[in-house]
């Protein structure tokens, strides 16, 4: 009888804060005809996020992104390649854009561009259902800088209830 004592290791849950500039907004209706509500997709762009973030994605990202320099200086291992896409959604996640809140979003389409120093550029599509007062605020923040917090729930069934503390240490570094 043979026992198989491998096991996934556990996902940290996402955070991301820091300082993202809002690419574009695209406002839309979404729902049954009869209960149609406004929704809006919003993509972020942070730059010099930690590289720990890596580790909810693939806790082999980090090695392959990165090369220990003399100096212990992170060199990114190529210049020339693409960011990385991941196809992860996390639903149900909270987000803050300078200071206004939003629950049960959903954040998908994530590019991850990693830079020398060890940090790492995101791009995400964050999908959030505001009042029409919130629009107009977000539209006034397009192309321009906006504090925002990202954090994906935590994992229900993991039964260590410290709600997230072993999350990875993903906050931008501006």
């Amino acid at each position: 009888m043979s026992t198989d004592t491998t096991t996934t290791p556990k996902r940290p849950v996402f955070r991301l804060a820091g300082i993202a500039e809002i690419k574009h907004l695209n406002v839309r209706k979404e729902g049954p005809d009869d209960e149609k509500i406004l929704a809006v997709d919003v993509k972020l762009a942070f730059t010099k996020v930690d590289r720990a973030l890596c580790a909810y994605f693939d806790e082999a990202l980090e090695a392959f992104l990165w090369r220990a320099e003399s100096g212990g200086i992170m060199a990114a291992r190529n210049g020339f390649m693409h960011p990385v896409a991941y196809a992860n959604a996390i639903t149900s996640a909270s987000v803050k854009i300078d200071g206004a809140s939003f629950v049960g979003c959903e954040v998908k389409k994530f590019a991850l561009q990693p830079r020398d120093g060890g940090t790492v550029d995101v791009t995400c599509s964050v999908s959030l259902y505001p009042s029409s007062g919130d629009i107009a605020e977000l539209a006034k923040r397009v192309q321009d800088g906006a504090r925002v917090e990202i954090e994906g729930p935590p994992d229900l069934f993991d039964g260590d209830g410290d709600g997230g503390a072993a999350a990875a240490g993903n906050t931008s570094t501006t």
